[in-house]
């Protein structure tokens, strides 16, 4: 029992050294574009695996000791009798959505009427010109979901149109969002408190970080197709963790198998990278819980069906532009820029002649960016599958050349989700380069007033926390899309087989697939609005260390 112990102990420091060797890293290709592997940089590598390995031995050590009991003490007991009120009252799910709620008005009334990213005001665009100005071919493009420009435009444009508030309408979808993204938080407490049944304390501490982290109401209030993405995502792992807690039984309801399959099919429908987060996890499911099988089966089956369907129906009725194939080569265009920047010699005729057609070899160099794609892939989609297989040709053949290149470009490019950069949600609309003034007032950009003083008090506020020490690492990319992701991996890898902790493992593949999905294969990380791809990651966060907290729990009553 000891050697499995010290065994498993062991994959606890080897995350702590990839974590140290990726943050040490990152800032300086963020910077630079590269990182010199001196003497230094190792020096701080072992300073920062001695920190994570020590703050991992204390905090494993806390939760084991604290998992057995309460962690008030006497002179809070009657905040703890007042909290255990609330916990055991009938309505507690939605007097958790009350105090979430109460917190974080005074941020949504601050940034009124809500943040537009630059995405969304293009989204609009393509709305008002299919819907008002009857521009029926061309005017969608698949670029972004075609259900969230029809669910954005429904909501938000008529307020323009016809009553010539454009703000109106920005605050009315983003209330709509941000009621819909407190009650899916609310729910993940009380799913962790009566189902997973974690201690009041760490409960509680679950809905003040929901309440009180500045995080979450920002980022809820962005209009974004990510942000409309992220609430739903949230029901799903609830929902898919459910699954797992009770080894596949839950999916004889006829009633979960109904919710479940509308949370899959609103994953599918407003998310690109939805369709293979929310099928893989549930072939998993179906692979790995054989009882049910027929039934988890039945589900995702009937989910994609539906949800393909209305997709195929809506784009073919509507006219929808397929998006461009360039959007899913961001990495490798990446290397390859890198590639003709640092080795323009060692391009053969040939390679050259297959990558122009793509991209714009004579320049390509020249405006690589390490930690943003677009420069060098575009916007627009400039070849066929033929011109496709030729350049991965080409891509492969550079690649085995100059190897370290490649790597490199890959490091820089994820280089923003292991740095300590400040990780603050969009509150600010100066960036609107796709608002057509011949749609939309270009004063429907601008705060006015007094919500436009309060708007910059948040922000200003948002950044002088950051510059707090101690504040600095919960609000930094490292902690929600490395740390605080590595650390619910190595928990499930720990307990590994045993038979107490059931099939959690399986739910460290939604949060991977988001990671490696959403984030590393965006074209961008902290630059502009890269910052939104981290929303399923962080709202799902709590919820996934909600049960590695449960899995410690059942490690311990089991012995008891």
């Amino acid at each position: 029992m000891n050697d499995k112990v010290k065994v498993t102990g062991i994959i606890d420091y080897i995350f702590c050294l990839v974590l140290s060797l990726a943050i040490v890293a990152a800032p300086n290709y963020i910077k630079d574009g590269e990182c010199d592997f001196s003497f230094s940089y190792l020096a701080t590598v072992l300073i920062v695996f001695f920190s994570l390995g020590t703050v991992n031995y204390f905090a494993r050590r806390l939760i084991v000791r604290n998992i057995s009991g309460p962690l008030w003490k006497s002179e809070f007991n009657c905040l703890f009798r007042t909290w255990n009120k609330v916990l055991n009252s009938k309505y507690n799910l939605w007097l958790f959505f009350i105090i979430i709620l109460f917190f974080w008005l005074p941020i949504i009334i601050a940034l009124y009427p809500g943040t537009l990213i630059n995405d969304t005001w293009g989204q609009l665009a393509q709305f008002i010109q299919y819907f008002y100005k009857g521009k029926h071919f061309g005017a969608f493009s698949n670029h972004h979901p075609i259900f969230d420009t029809l669910i954005m435009g429904t909501i938000i444009t008529p307020f323009g149109e016809k009553i010539n508030n454009w703000q109106l309408g920005f605050f009315v979808y983003s209330f709509i969002q941000e009621l819909l993204t407190v009650f899916s938080f609310a729910l993940t407490v009380y799913y962790a408190y009566k189902y997973l049944k974690v201690k009041s304390g760490y409960v509680l501490t679950l809905l003040l970080f929901y309440a009180l982290c500045p995080i979450f109401p920002i980022s809820a209030q962005t209009i974004s197709k990510d942000a409309l993405f992220s609430w739903i995502y949230v029901i799903f792992i609830v929902l898919f963790i459910e699954a797992l807690r009770t080894q596949g039984r839950v999916f004889s309801s006829f009633k979960y198998d109904v919710l479940l399959g509308l949370s899959v099919i609103l994953c599918i429908i407003t998310k690109s990278v939805g369709i293979y987060i929310v099928t893989f996890s549930l072939i998993a499911v179906c692979l790995f819980i054989p009882r049910y099988r027929r039934y988890s089966f039945a589900t995702l089956a009937c989910s994609l069906l539906i949800a393909l369907g209305l997709l195929t129906g809506v784009k073919r009725t509507l006219n929808v532009a397929p998006s461009g194939k360039q959007e899913m080569f961001s990495l490798p265009f990446q290397q390859t820029a890198r590639y003709f920047k640092y080795h323009p010699k060692d391009v053969t005729k040939a390679e050259f002649n297959s990558i122009n057609a793509l991209l714009d070899g004579e320049n390509i160099g020249g405006v690589y960016n390490p930690t943003n794609a677009d420069p060098v892939k575009g916007y627009t989609d400039r070849g066929n599958l033929k011109q496709y297989k030729n350049y991965l040709i080409s891509w492969g053949k550079e690649g085995a050349r100059h190897p370290r290149t490649y790597v490199a470009a890959f490091n820089a490019m994820v280089s923003g989700w292991f740095s300590f950069e400040e990780y603050a949600p969009l509150m600010s609309m100066d960036w609107h380069s796709q608002l057509n003034p011949k749609l939309m007032p270009t004063s429907a950009s601008i705060r006015h007033g007094y919500f436009r003083r309060s708007s910059q008090v948040v922000i200003t506020t948002f950044d002088n926390l950051y510059k707090i020490p101690i504040l600095q690492l919960l609000l930094s990319y490292g902690l929600y899309a490395a740390i605080l992701p590595m650390f619910i991996v190595a928990t499930f890898l720990r307990k590994w087989g045993l038979k107490e902790v059931k099939v959690y493992w399986l739910s460290i593949i939604p949060l991977c697939l988001s990671i490696v999905l959403g984030c590393w294969l965006a074209p961008v990380s902290i630059l502009f609005e890269g910052r939104r791809y981290l929303y399923p990651i962080v709202y799902t966060l709590p919820l996934m260390i909600s049960l590695c907290l449960s899995v410690y729990q059942i490690k311990y009553d089991s012995h008891k």
